[in-house]
């Protein structure tokens, strides 16, 4: 047995085989907890307080008598005041857009918001009676001139308020504001994908993290000029500054550092920790691992850091474990403490004035099902545009705020027992996942199996229901289906012959988180906070499949696993650009986006194109087959994207639905022919 399947199948096969009967299901549990499509539950500790979509970022008033938070997800964009003591909303206004960057003035009621798309930075005030208005637009690219490209995301106040700092995200570059004139002075080169500002105290310099660079920089603020540059961990991403010194080790000496300086590191489990000297330059200290065990693998997601007022404790919001770590810093060895238990996907957190921590929930507390969702055969509004009948993922999944009381340790101990009860994930399945005899995964790597051979067929936006709610046993509902056995016989067939899954979830939202789900069994960070943008119709480009340097998993994709195990790949459509229009014939691939992928792609299989039947991209299949039994050899993993699926809804002079899905069921049912008379049906598995 090859050993892709024992890597990439072991723990879900061990998983699978334990199931109780009758299955778990998504949806709320007795104890109040709620079961997630990707096998984690939700149990918040703390008050919940709604919000709108993607809560990203919070800022406190001077006065402390006010929380601002910015909600930037895939519903039209609003900043929100609420009362601190309460967390009762007090006002709320719309911002054309905004991303990540939020932050007051320094002794000033006056508040800047990173626009996101509009390649601009907008200024607010907050009055005293917690209403806002605004104030100032900077504009850096005009509107005519604008691309997707032009997009601001977090914003920083030089510490005497006279100069605006704010990250052009895309263009890899720092934009400056004379605050006094309103007159946009510089714009600097600073590293790939910077995410966060920092200025220093002193105001002379300033320190930027690049997502894509895996660096941060120290720059000056008055020139722009490098001035030095750490490496981190991959996709560095928020910096906190702590001025309060270590404890020594016993018997050694004072820290003789300035303060420290911690960063999040989102592809990876670390937090790195730099020393910060009297120069304001780097040097790395230690690495915080936050994972839950020795054994879990890169993607807990440290996303956003906030400190404890008296700088002993560090917080590290953990997006993808659900949780923020509690980590003691006050020695010159940090310690993790313990875990709080968050909402889905926490995005940031702060601690409020009188010490209790204010978590952003990027997806609130549930899924939802959308027996209304949308429906390729309609034509109806879109949600963002105030479709109130339309039930749509990106605006059903509402974010929410904890409000976490000042606690002691007994309380954390509880809290992380709960962290791991959520967790689907068991050091003791890496350490002994066995299966059935007989059954064709392996209990390890290396054993033995029939399966030599793996095709992955990579398809569209479509639910169950839609497809096999019809079929007349399972977990099904006839109302539901758009494309049922009259529409879609082959997979209906195959339902029936094999496997129903009628129970199975995936963790994506579309079609930019899927293909990374699909592909590297995470969505990066810069995937699930950017899509909302682009498919709010705010950023009109798509760049989720490979074609972003920001957006790389922490442990590749499953070709470079493949490729790295000394396995064989054939990849027919996935990760690539095309020739348009398409040719008649000849080459339709203009670039591979991976590198690694390129010398095992054929560049005759055309990919995402609705024009393009999937018959036809069948036909490509069938003639590497050909090839491949002639020669006797067949790839140990092959990829095949049949998208037609997707449909293009109702648009004119495009294939109709019922058109696009039932060519997309024939082409699956000949590859699925083809390789069941091939001399390789018996030693290959297809998903």
């Amino acid at each position: 047995m090859k050993r892709l399947l024992a890597a990439a199948l072991l723990v879900s096969a061990a998983y699978l085989v334990s199931q109780p009967a009758p299955p778990e299901r998504v949806g709320p549990l007795p104890d109040g907890g709620f079961l997630l499509n990707s096998g984690w539950t939700i149990r918040p500790a703390g008050e919940q307080i709604p919000l709108s979509t993607l809560p990203m970022s919070s800022a406190v008033s001077r006065d402390g008598k006010y929380v601002l938070i910015l909600q930037a997800g895939y519903m039209p964009p609003t900043i929100t005041s609420h009362d601190a003591t309460t967390m009762r909303q007090i006002a709320s206004l719309p911002v054309p857009d905004a991303w990540l960057g939020l932050t007051f003035a320094p002794a000033s009621s006056k508040f800047y918001i990173g626009g996101g798309s509009k390649a601009c930075v907008y200024e607010f005030e907050l009055l005293p009676d917690g209403r806002i208005e605004s104030r100032r637009t900077f504009t850096f690219v005009p509107e005519a001139q604008r691309k997707h490209t032009d997009f601001i995301g977090d914003v920083a106040i030089s510490p005497d308020g006279r100069m605006l700092y704010a990250a052009a995200l895309l263009r890899d570059s720092v934009f400056v504001v004379n605050l006094s004139t309103g007159i946009v002075i510089e714009e600097w080169k600073t590293l790939a994908r910077p995410y966060r500002l920092l200025i220093h105290p002193s105001g002379r310099a300033f320190y930027v993290t690049g997502m894509a660079a895996g660096a941060v920089a120290l720059q000056d603020a008055t020139t722009g000029a490098l001035l030095t540059r750490d490496f981190s961990e991959l996709e560095p991403m928020d910096i906190v500054w702590s001025a309060v010194k270590s404890a020594p080790a016993e018997g050694g000496e004072p820290p003789s550092y300035q303060a420290r300086l911690f960063v999040a590191s989102g592809g990876s489990n670390l937090v790195s920790v730099f020393a910060v000297s009297e120069d304001a330059s780097l040097k790395p200290l230690e690495r915080i691992n936050i994972a839950l065990s020795s054994l879990q693998p890169a993607g807990s997601t440290p996303a956003a850091l906030a400190l404890s007022p008296d700088g002993k404790t560090l917080f590290v919001v953990c997006s993808d474990l659900n949780a923020v770590a509690v980590v003691d810093i006050s020695s010159a060895k940090s310690i993790v403490r313990g875990f709080i238990p968050a909402g889905w996907y926490p995005t940031a957190a702060r601690v409020l004035s009188d010490g209790r921590l204010l978590i952003l929930n990027g997806r609130g507390l549930r899924s939802f099902a959308n027996p209304k969702g949308p429906n390729p055969t309609r034509n109806v509004a879109p949600m963002h545009m105030g479709n109130t009948e339309l039930q749509y993922v990106g605006g059903l999944q509402r974010g929410t705020a904890s409000l976490i009381a000042p606690f002691d340790d007994a309380q954390l101990e509880a809290w992380t027992k709960t962290v791991y009860a959520n967790s689907p994930f068991r050091d003791e399945l890496m350490l002994d996942a066995r299966v059935p005899a007989g059954n064709p995964i392996p209990s390890q790597p290396g054993d033995p199996s029939p399966i030599q051979h793996v095709i992955y067929i990579v398809k569209e936006n479509r639910s169950y229901d839609q497809v096999l709610g019809d079929l007349g046993i399972g977990n099904g509902d006839p109302s539901l289906t758009l494309f049922g056995q009259e529409v879609t016989p082959n997979l209906h067939q195959l339902a029936r012959d094999f496997v129903l899954l009628d129970n199975f979830y995936v963790s994506a939202d579309v079609s930019a988180d899927g293909h990374n789900w699909s592909s590297a069994a995470i969505a990066p960070p810069y995937v699930q906070r950017m899509w909302p943008n682009s498919y709010g119709g705010r950023r009109k480009h798509y760049d989720y499949e490979g074609s972003e340097r920001a957006a790389q998993p922490p442990a590749g994709r499953i070709w470079n696993n493949a490729l790295m195990k000394g396995l064989t790949v054939r990849n027919l459509g996935w990760w690539i650009d095309l020739v348009t229009p398409a040719p008649a014939s000849g080459p339709q691939v203009a670039k591979v986006r991976d590198p690694q992928l390129a010398p095992y792609t054929n560049m005759n299989y055309r990919g995402f194109d609705l024009n393009y039947q999937d018959v036809e991209r069948e036909k490509v299949f069938a003639e590497e087959l050909k090839q491949w039994e002639a020669a006797g050899k067949m790839p140990d993993f092959t990829t095949v994207r049949l998208p037609n699926d997707h449909t293009s809804g109702v648009a004119p002079g495009k294939y109709s639905p019922k058109a696009a899905a039932a060519d997309n069921d024939l082409a699956v049912g000949r590859l699925v022919d083809a390789v069941s008379h091939s001399r390789f049906w018996a030693s290959t598995a297809i998903f």
